[in-house]
């Protein structure tokens, strides 16, 4: 019997957190329409005895997927191959589900014929365990009723946390993102957005995303680490749109190029960041060239009033733009 979800978690060194995460999944009315793929990213705490416990107590749900470290990508790549279930989310070994709304989320998915199926979410503050619900509609779109995607694209703008795919679009066009990288999350929910053609959206929070650890790539300090990553992914990005532009509807068109902007513009904020240096302007100029480069078109449309002074002339700019902050901060 076909499963009617698969949930992938993408599971890196989260022995503290995985059981939290599997046991939001395991509600007893649901299992079996659930498949729950654990892909252990070549952990080196206790993530692959935990996932195969669960496998062993849970064999018609659970499955334990043991591979080398690829990084986030890797994982969410190996759960779309794996993946049986008619639709396919992703819930990462340090978040977790609200198990109490599962039965009527699995019922909904058996109901719908969409492309994407869309929930809001919570950020949870780590810290305070404070909650902030993301992406609840405020518009007079109905709830449980499928719309075309070029229809509704323009007034929201679909996150990781917040989206729910048919496993045959992913597999059909043989999706696949960068492995070895953070920030790939871009990628998952922009690449099947030209094969998409509709969506439903669903009132009800599914997704409880925890926010400000310190392993977190959005953490600013990761982010100045891993800048290049960042980099690639907005480069990706850029290229990937560049490539289906021609092929899209005007709506499509318009919501791939906004959230490729905004990708943009996070690389300039990651820039923004560092304390000082003129390194720091030679890396804003390769970037400023190489995506010159690509398209003058993005590139032009993605001058904010600050980053036109920066393109300007950075070596003016950047040291005023940075004394601005201090003085702002003192």
């Amino acid at each position: 019997m076909e499963k009617t979800l698969t949930i992938t978690i993408p599971s890196y060194n989260v022995e503290k957190t995985l059981k939290e995460t599997v046991d939001s999944l395991l509600e007893p009315s649901i299992l079996n329409d659930l498949e729950i793929l654990i892909v252990n990213d070549g952990s080196k705490d206790s993530t692959s005895e935990i996932a195969h416990e669960y496998e062993k107590n849970y064999p018609n749900t659970v499955r334990a997927i043991d591979k080398e470290n690829g990084g986030h990508g890797s994982t969410i790549n190996t759960g779309m191959r794996e993946a049986t279930g008619r639709y396919f989310k992703v819930v990462d070994g340090d978040d977790w589900l609200i198990t109490e709304n599962l039965p009527r989320f699995l019922a909904d998915l058996k109901k719908t014929n969409a492309d994407i199926v869309y929930n809001p979410f919570f950020e949870v503050n780590d810290q305070t365990k404070e909650r902030k619900e993301i992406g609840q509609a405020t518009t007079n779109l109905l709830f449980e009723h499928v719309y075309a995607f070029d229809e509704v694209s323009n007034q929201f703008s679909i996150q990781m946390h917040a989206m729910t795919y048919k496993t045959s679009i992913l597999k059909k066009h043989h999706i696949e993102i960068d492995e070895h990288r953070f920030y790939v999350d871009a990628e998952y929910v922009l690449m099947p957005i030209p094969f998409v053609q509709t969506i439903e959206l669903l009132e009800y929070p599914m997704y409880l995303y925890r926010m400000f650890t310190e392993q977190q790539s959005m953490n600013v300090k990761n982010m100045q680490k891993n800048v290049q990553h960042h980099y690639d992914v907005a480069m990706h990005m850029v290229d990937y749109y560049l490539r289906y532009a021609p092929l899209l509807t005007k709506e499509k068109q318009e919501y791939m190029k906004k959230r490729v902007l905004a990708l943009i513009e996070m690389q300039y904020q990651i820039y923004f960041s560092f304390p000082f240096d003129w390194n720091v302007t030679k890396e804003i100029d390769r970037f400023n060239q190489e995506l010159k480069g690509k398209d003058a078109q993005i590139y032009k449309d993605s001058q904010g009033t600050m980053v036109r002074f920066i393109r300007l002339q950075p070596k003016l700019f950047y040291p005023v733009i940075k004394l601005r902050e201090k003085v702002r901060r003192s």
